[in-house]
């Protein structure tokens, strides 16, 4: 069998690592929404439906007064207008 080597500096890039900092400090305080999953790691991903995040696809499957992350990669004015809508 190989040596797998682990460089010291190994692990997620700043956006990353942060966007998953803050969805456990928002998770702390209960359920959470995201539209659609915050990174692109499946076990991240699962391991934060674990602690209370739950992912949509749109805001229309949000129940009214969710608590909502919206990812890095941002949304549209109108999007951020349906929410608003959905309180």
């Amino acid at each position: 069998m190989r040596e797998i080597r682990v460089a010291k500096s190994a692990g997620f890039c700043f956006g990353v690592g942060r966007a998953v900092d803050l969805a456990e400090k928002a998770l702390e305080t209960g359920e959470c929404w995201s539209l659609g999953d915050i990174i692109h790691n499946r076990d991240v991903v699962e391991r934060l439906a674990r602690l209370g995040l739950r992912v949509v696809e749109s805001p229309e499957e949000l129940p009214d007064g969710a608590r909502v992350l919206i990812r890095s990669h941002g949304v549209s004015r109108a999007v951020y207008e349906q929410l608003r809508a959905k309180h």
